[in-house]
């Protein structure tokens, strides 16, 4: 980029652009934000529930090649999982089930209504599912709700 003299706004331009960022760039970071509070909850309940079993769920944010994606579209059908599976039963709920989200994603609205968005209505209608089953179904937006979350399941009767 040439210096203009006559230009006043010179001197903030400096002359580099910006890096365009795809749609597809920013689900991985956001994904990349939602699996390290999952990354950091399965720790927490690994050093402070040793004896909980559960499960994870982190595929969802994962890069696959057009063939990987059509393997798990044949073993996995179904979207809208809950991301973590703990498995023990308290008052009447054969299990918890937990859903995480960022901190502030938008999933809860202010007023505790879900959002409109496709993606969360589906994963809400696969909780209804579940919640039909008999399992506990919560949504966390971020590792210290989620903590809260099995906090309070686990001192159900």
């Amino acid at each position: 980029m040439k210096y203009n003299k006559h230009d006043p706004f010179n001197q903030f331009r400096s002359g580099k652009t910006a890096k365009v960022v795809t749609e597809q760039e920013l689900a991985e970071q956001k994904a990349k934000r939602e699996q390290s509070h999952q990354l950091e909850f399965c720790k927490w309940i690994k050093n402070t529930y040793p004896e909980i079993r559960f499960r994870s769920d982190m595929q969802a944010g994962q890069k696959r090649s057009g063939y990987m994606q059509n393997l798990v579209d044949i073993l996995d059908p179904f979207s809208g999982w809950p991301d973590v599976s703990i498995w023990v039963n308290r008052g009447n709920y054969c299990g918890l089930m937990i859903e995480m989200k960022r901190e502030n994603s938008g999933a809860i609205l202010k007023d505790g209504s879900l959002s409109k968005g496709k993606h969360v209505q589906n994963q809400h209608q696969v909780h209804e599912f579940l919640r039909g089953l008999g399992w506990k179904v919560e949504i966390a937006e971020g590792c210290e709700e989620a903590k809260k979350v099995l906090d309070s399941y686990l001192k159900l009767q």
